[in-house]
């Protein structure tokens, strides 16, 4: 089956999102690519479907998010056919509704979906039509091996794992960027209460520093560690990239969509893009990411606050240990972390789906 050019739908394809970097990797080994028409493809749907009430009064009904999408998912049906496109690349696919998924199939059109978080209830990720879409695909794409287990035993027909990776346009490297020359801890990303409290206690061991979102400000308390240790803005791109290399340690913590029959599990973004712009990543410690990134080898993990805050101190004091297991994982993540080598296994899936 020739899978040249594969029709993608997601979000807005900034510069940063991740349905760019999929774009980007997919053009680099040689795949076409077709877009749905637009800047912003969620345009058509409802307003009351996306502004912040009506938000809260439709988010679990499948009845209203349907209606409300009704014109997105026929724009989309006819985009799609227009391009003769053979295969369709859902990158998340909120308000894409499964009947419209189930009649591009019968038009011969292959339909693959990659879920960027964590399909099932009660994760806040998880949309009415989410579980039912799944099932109407040719092949759905999870970043957890167990999630594919879970996802198979719920009737999807071809689940299968493939990562996130890291794309050097979002995270670039730079090799003349010294690694850890600020000595503390860096966390960048975005506000919850479980996050807060093992910052908070972990603010009271080693230096810490907060990027991220207003929340940080507004949510926390005015005397606290983390409202002190927050910088007073986010970061993306290169400025991003050269914070990870400039931090000693630089954390990942997992949330709780990401634990899965109540371990932690899978690889995301930041297992990559960390590696991958030049800094030392310390994360959650979860059975997939150490299945590529070995403890001590070319990764680093904790299971709790206090392992978290010892094994900070320890490679902030242990510099050149700190430098080997940092060149070692940037290594491991340019050889075979990158985007392109995530779409030559897409092309390989798709290509074998039957």
């Amino acid at each position: 089956m020739s899978v040249d050019p594969i029709f993608l739908v997601g979000g807005s394809f900034s510069p940063a999102g991740a349905e760019s970097s999929f774009r980007r990797g997919l053009e680099r080994i040689g795949v076409r690519t077709v877009t749905f028409p637009g800047n912003d493809p969620l345009s058509q749907v409802h307003r009351l479907l996306q502004n912040r009430i009506g938000y809260h009064f439709t988010i679990r009904s499948y009845r209203a998010r349907r209606a409300g999408s009704r014109r997105f998912n026929h724009e989309l049906e006819e985009a799609v056919l227009r391009s003769e496109a053979p295969t369709l690349l859902v990158l998340k696919g909120e308000f894409v509704m499964p009947e419209t998924l189930g009649r591009l199939r019968q038009r011969g059109i292959k339909v693959i979906v990659f879920y960027p978080d964590n399909p099932f209830p009660p994760h806040s990720s998880q949309r009415p039509e989410t579980l039912p879409a799944a099932r109407e695909t040719d092949l759905y794409l999870i970043w957890s091996e167990r999630l594919v287990v879970k996802l198979r035993n719920a009737g999807v027909r071809n689940p299968a794992f493939l990562p996130f990776a890291w794309d050097p346009e979002v995270f670039p490297f730079d090799e003349e960027d010294p690694q850890g020359a600020w000595p503390g801890a860096l966390f960048l990303g975005g506000w919850d209460a479980e996050r807060e409290a093992f910052l908070e206690e972990l603010a009271s061991h080693v230096p810490l520093r907060i990027f991220g979102p207003k929340e940080w400000g507004v949510r926390t308390k005015s005397n606290s560690r983390v409202r002190r240790a927050w910088q007073g803005r986010d970061l993306r791109m290169a400025d991003a990239a050269h914070m990870l290399r400039e931090s000693a340690v630089c954390l990942n913590l997992l949330r709780k969509q990401h634990i899965i029959d109540g371990a932690p599990d899978g690889l995301i973004m930041r297992h990559f893009e960390v590696p991958g712009a030049g800094g030392f990543l310390m994360s959650t410690r979860g059975t997939g990411a150490s299945n590529v990134f070995p403890e001590g080898e070319t990764g680093e993990y904790f299971s709790d606050v206090l392992e978290c805050a010892e094994k900070t101190k320890y490679y902030i004091a242990n510099q050149f240990q700190r430098k080997q297991l940092t060149a070692r994982a940037h290594s491991e993540v340019a050889a075979r972390h990158q985007y392109s080598d995530r779409a030559r296994q897409l092309v390989g899936l798709i290509t074998d789906c039957r």
